[in-house]
């Protein structure tokens, strides 16, 4: 897997990677795919024993793709103004979203892998990115995660994966502000 592009998602603020031979960056295929109701029951289908393991009681395939709907629209929406408003506001940043990957790092660094979970408690929405300052964040992925630990499945592997090359993208190509990334993309066009 290799990255082909960084997209803008908000400008200054948060940006989307796009890998080689996929049609969408990131931030656009994790929406799109929870918004679809054919993608999420086969998703749920798939892994039912996880979705009825007991931590979300239990619940039909059909309630949870009315949740991820419903959740990701929220998810989407706060992320989007998060990323605005953080632009100017000291307080309101992404960083308030994004919480590192690790739960046992308390120091937020530079290329930290972070995570932002769905907006409701018991939330299975992950959006996985690189952080580059309080309020800017580059998006590796994205996954639903009914397991304790990503280790167990294997989407939750492959976003690792993407964290690591994003990580690694963001580092080869000296991508360390917001002004650097403005940059990048426009050489890119």
């Amino acid at each position: 897997m290799k990255i082909d592009s960084i997209f803008e998602v908000i400008r200054g603020s948060l940006y989307s990677v796009k890998y080689e031979h996929e049609d969408k960056d990131e931030f656009a295929r994790v929406f799109n795919e929870w918004s679809d109701v054919e993608f999420l029951g086969n998703f749920f289908d798939t892994h039912i024993n996880d979705l009825q393991s007991g931590f979300y009681g239990n619940i039909t395939s059909d309630e949870a793709i009315e949740i991820t709907i419903d959740e990701s629209d929220e998810l989407e929406d706060e992320l989007l103004h998060i990323a605005e408003i953080g632009k100017t506001d000291d307080y309101d940043t992404l960083q308030l979203l994004f919480k590192p990957l690790n739960k046992n790092e308390y120091k937020i660094k530079d290329n930290q892998k972070s995570k932002v979970y769905g907006l409701e408690s018991k939330s299975w929405l992950r959006i996985y990115a690189i952080r580059i300052s309080k309020n800017c964040f580059v998006i590796s992925g994205g996954a639903i995660k009914l397991t304790e630990t990503m280790n167990e499945r294997e989407h939750l592997l492959k976003e690792l994966r993407k964290l690591e090359i994003t990580k690694q993208y963001i580092i080869d190509n000296s991508l360390s502000d917001e002004d650097d990334l403005e940059n990048f993309i426009t050489e890119q066009l």
